[in-house]
């Protein structure tokens, strides 16, 4: 169970960006794969955190397979994490390896660590984003990106 849970340890998030695609018939705009769903632990409780991301890239002249970037947000979920440390990795790994114009990830997880023990909280959630280049600097490409992840 160990080795399953934790997998993402002997994986390196950023190989599975290597093959992209030049044939994109011109298109020129971002790319954005939502509601992701995820499991990961946190590294202080080692209780579930389980969500969704949301993640959106704008190529410069190549794309990646949309698989590739749940791969990504599994190498880095399947270690023990916090959340935020996790959308930073995801948006970083995205922006060093495919060299976009920007990148856009946002995550919305509950955490057993509320839920189980603690403050036994149920219901809610905590939202994270890591913003970079176009979607940080252009204030149109944010406020489409963010509207069309739902937020």
């Amino acid at each position: 169970a160990f080795d399953e849970l934790y997998q993402g340890y002997d994986a390196n998030p950023a190989d599975v960006l290597d093959r992209t695609f030049g044939e994109t018939a011109g298109y020129d705009d971002f790319v954005l794969i939502r509601d992701i769903t995820f499991h990961s632990h946190c590294e202080h409780h080692m209780a579930p955190i389980t969500g969704k991301a949301s993640i959106a890239y704008m190529p410069t002249d190549r794309v990646v397979g949309i698989s590739k970037l749940v791969r990504v947000l599994n190498g880095f979920a399947q270690r023990l994490q916090v959340q935020e440390r996790l959308t930073a990795e995801v948006a970083n790994c995205i922006w060093d390896n495919l060299k976009p114009h920007g990148v856009a990830v946002v995550i919305e997880a509950t955490h057993g660590c509320m839920t189980g023990r603690g403050v036994k909280v149920h219901g809610s959630g905590m939202v994270t984003s890591k913003l970079i280049g176009c979607f940080l600097d252009d204030q149109s490409s944010r406020k489409e990106v963010m509207s069309l992840m739902g937020y």
